[in-house]
């Protein structure tokens, strides 16, 4: 038995544009996911909010720090509006993922429409 594959209720055939639009954020997330960019101490960077969890969050460092602090003291942001989702927290470098990117936006919980957990600790 023979069934047709059918994406997105567009049928079979060519990609819908649509579709090829899904794909290549999805494809970019994945790419950006295993090979970050390295975080220089300069702009935003991506913070796991739990050391083996895939959700990433957009997190800008306070001013006048210095690159190489550790802890980073950085004040978590929403990836459309940029505004502030809470006050400074104190993260370990080993919690910094890599350089923010649009890319990441998919895996953030404003994204989704959660809020984020009340006991942030980002110490370890």
């Amino acid at each position: 038995m023979t069934a047709g594959f059918r994406r997105c209720g567009h049928g079979t055939g060519p990609l819908h544009t649509g579709d090829q639009r899904a794909i290549a954020e999805f494809t970019a997330m994945l790419t950006a996911r295993q090979r970050p960019t390295p975080w220089t101490g300069h702009g935003d960077v991506a913070v796991r909010l739990a050391p083996d969890a895939r959700v990433l969050e957009r997190g800008r460092p306070a001013e006048g720090q210095p690159p190489d602090a550790d802890p980073v003291a950085l004040v978590l942001i929403h990836p459309d509006t940029e505004t502030a989702l809470t006050g400074a927290l104190h993260c370990a470098r080993t919690r910094l993922h890599g350089a923010w990117t649009d890319s990441y936006r998919l895996l953030t919980h404003a994204l989704a429409g959660r809020d984020l957990p009340s006991d942030i600790d980002l110490t370890t």
